[in-house]
């Protein structure tokens, strides 16, 4: 487990995917674009008989190719267009989903206790003995108390923190699987769309090598098999062959297909009349519970005209992005395309509308769409702009010496060029036993320009640096903030003190073991290994692919009815354990006209009326809201609550809840003796209008206090109120 997850380059077979598969597409090894009758076998046949003989005035026929040969010339372009990625889009892709998992993760648990504790809504011994749905496992029932589920979401975060940084990423990525479907499946009552993208892409990203670029472990092997021990050592760039070769299997086209399937479907699954009308816009932008400050500023000035515009534009961008992502030609120009139109499609939502993960973890996703091409290119232009430098370094310190063996890493343009600085005799090269002055433990001049004569010392050489390597003009100010805004003090006492610093880390020794470039060939029996753990990565892969599509044609209603089937009980598990759905169409097929929230009216026990999930009193009108600021959890949480289906979560998980009011507060006054839970809610503005209408407060749960009489002075607790179905 503590190996990086990516295999040697000659014990990772991509045999088992046809030939050729360690190469780029359009290089020797990818047979894609051998010309028809090149490459194949050919039957000898004697002159004269069973020759084939040319037709009159033409060239001799070529022999017609075979049903086999045509299935491999059709599974070697499939390969080539849609099984390979270059494994730089997988080190940024893991960087962007380790990022959104930290981030998601820190936003649960700023309300694990309420959600997720026993000191919540739902209790994990409840749960287990009444779960959400069948098929149901999470690590997070052996969190009981508040503190203890602080404590879980302390080790997730760990977890996706280490998976972003690419430290052990093949057991972080399985890991970082395992959380998020164990949370999700904790309460599957707050579950939308959003946490079954997340369950989705973060199982595809299990079978990845998302380690080979930008992660600690590529930095780890890189360390272990180049010991640089000289400046020539320095001076050789040649990059192993794991770190540069594609990366071919199936997951890679399931990923993408996944992808295209989910725009698919949220296309022909909207076809309602309200989408037709282009009045959708209109609608979404009136739930409060949904929206954010921006969109209730949006739906005040954007006119109807417009918004019925965007109601179309966004049917027609999700059915370009579909196009996009499967184009097999032109991926330069489609694939960019894609993520711009996904940026711009789930940026919108994200910023608009309180989806909870959806939209961020959509544009994750684009993450994967970037080929060799768009890095080349983003070369071409990062290099035309670019400073090369050359650093020279104190060439008897140890300490000079690792941190130039970093940067050589960090060099992936090689902008950088090494020198090495010696120590010289205090007063001149003649004096003697006057001491020595040693150099600077680095300093920068310009590469380009042999003439300038500058030289950057201190901060400056630092910034100069730093700005060199890729993405470094953006990175300066973080690594500033690191340095507390004293980057040249820090140097100054680093460099005073490196041969203190080289003795505690162990500088001071040469570098053991092999020389920069010796890499050992694996055993026989490793390569044999690794064979047969790629066919068995393959294998799974088909498998989970073949749940997807049956799940996908189960879920969606616009698959025709003779497709639907009855799966067996070990795909429904493969299926409904990890929370990995397939059923897409957000707001269809049509969108959601009925606006509402839970309100409670409870009485404490000295007679106010308070609601206690806001501490202010209850709010039984929402026609004049202007977006209610609940976050998603809280905001599904309420709209699912009041589904009948749910009854059994009321009692007692969200009556204990509100009964424990005055427990979180720490005011005994606070103690609850009755309360009313209402689904408040009211239709929105009709096209064209601005007011909302008909609201009303439908009790869904009312609770007395047994035996409870009021205090002197207080009037006696109304009658329980009878309840009523929120759904009709």
């Amino acid at each position: 487990m503590g190996r990086p997850d990516e295999e040697p380059s000659a014990a990772e077979p991509d045999a088992a995917l046809g030939s050729g598969a360690g190469a780029p597409p359009g290089e020797g090894a990818s047979t894609g674009d051998v010309p028809p009758g090149e490459g194949e076998p050919r039957e000898s046949a004697p002159r004269g008989e069973g020759a084939p003989r040319a037709p009159e005035g033409g060239a001799p026929r070529r022999p017609a190719r075979s049903p086999a040969a045509r299935l491999r010339r059709v599974g070697r372009w499939i390969k080539e267009h849609y099984c390979t990625i270059d494994v730089r889009t997988l080190g940024l892709f893991r960087l962007v989903l380790g990022f959104l998992l930290s981030a998601d993760c820190v936003r649960h648990w700023a309300e694990a206790s309420w959600i997720y504790s026993n000191e919540g809504v739902l209790t994990n011994h409840y749960h287990l003995f009444h779960p959400s749905s069948g098929y149901n496992f999470s690590l997070y029932h052996a969190f009981s108390s508040t503190g203890e589920v602080h404590v879980a979401f302390a080790l997730s975060l760990f977890c996706f923190l280490c998976f972003f940084v690419g430290w052990n990423t093949r057991l972080f990525s399985i890991l970082a699987f395992v959380l998020v479907a164990s949370r999700d499946n904790r309460i599957v009552m707050i579950e939308n769309g959003g946490y079954v993208v997340v369950n989705i892409i973060t199982c595809w990203a299990m079978f990845m090598p998302t380690g080979r670029r930008f992660s600690v472990d590529a930095l780890i092997r890189s360390y272990r098999e180049r010991r640089e021990r000289t400046a020539a050592d320095l001076a050789d760039r040649r990059r192993p062959e794991w770190a540069e070769r594609p990366y071919v299997s199936g997951i890679v086209l399931l990923a993408i297909l996944n992808l295209a399937t989910i725009y698919y479907f949220n296309v022909v699954n909207k076809s309602g009349q309200i989408w037709r009308r282009g009045e959708t816009v209109h609608y979404v932008l009136h739930l409060d519970r949904m929206v954010t400050g921006i969109a209730v500023l949006a739906r005040e000035l954007i006119p109807f005209w417009a918004m019925k515009g965007l109601t179309w534009g966004v049917l027609v961008l999700e059915a370009l992005l579909i196009t996009w992502i499967l184009s097999p030609y032109g991926r330069r120009f489609t694939r960019a395309l894609a993520m711009g139109g996904m940026w711009a499609l789930h940026g919108s939502f994200g910023v608009m509308m309180r989806l909870g993960p959806f939209s961020w973890f959509m544009i994750a996703w684009s993450f994967l769409l970037p080929t060799a091409q768009h890095w080349d290119a983003l070369e071409r232009w990062y290099r035309r702009r670019a400073a090369p430098r050359v650093v020279v370094y104190d060439g008897d310190s140890p300490l000079a010496f690792a941190l130039m063996r970093f940067l050589v890493r960090l060099d992936a343009l090689e902008l950088l060029r090494f020198e090495e600085a010696r120590a010289v005799p205090a007063g001149g090269a003649e004096a003697a036993g006057g001491g020595e002055l040693r150099p600077e433990l680095f300093e920068v001049r310009d590469a380009t320009d042999p003439a300038d004569g500058r030289v950057f010392r201190g901060a400056a050489a630092l910034r100069e640096i730093v700005q060199a390597l890729p993405g470094g003009r953006f990175a300066w100010p973080f690594v500033w903030a690191l340095a507390l805004g004293a980057p040249g003090a820090l140097l100054g006492v680093v460099s005073r003190r490196r041969d203190g610093i080289a003795r505690y880390f162990g500088l001071d020794r040469a570098p053991r073991g092999r020389g920069a470039g010796v890499v050992e060939s694996p055993s026989p029996l490793a390569e044999r290994f690794a064979r047969g753990r790629t066919i068995a990565r393959e294998a799974l892969i088909a498998y989970l692919g073949l749940c997807a599509v049956s799940q996908a044609i189960n879920e969606n209603k616009s698959v025709p009815a003779f497709l639907k089937h009855t799966q067996p009980k070990f795909v429904q598990a493969t299926i409904v354990y990890p929370r990995i759905l397939q059923g897409w169409g957000m707001f269809a097929p049509n969108p959601i006209t009925e606006d509402g929230s839970i309100s409670v009216d409870a009485i404490t026990v000295d007679g106010r009326h308070v609601d206690p999930f806001t501490g202010l009193p209850p709010d039984l009108n929402l026609s004049d809201a202007r977006g209610l600021g609940l976050g998603q959890i809280q905001q599904d949480y309420f709209n699912r609550i009041r589904l009948d289906r749910n009854k059994a979560f009321r009692k007692p998980g969200l009556q204990d809840y509100l009964l424990r009011y005055h427990e979180r507060t720490g005011r005994p006054e606070d103690e609850i003796v009755a309360f009313d839970v209402y689904w408040v809610r009211d239709q929105c503005p009709k096209p064209g209008e601005s007011a909302p209408y008909k609201n009303e407060a439908i009790p869904i749960m009312s609770y007395r206090k047994p035996g409870y009489r009021p205090r002197p002075g207080l009037p006696a607790l109304p009658p329980p109120l009878k309840e009523a179905s929120a759904e009709k």
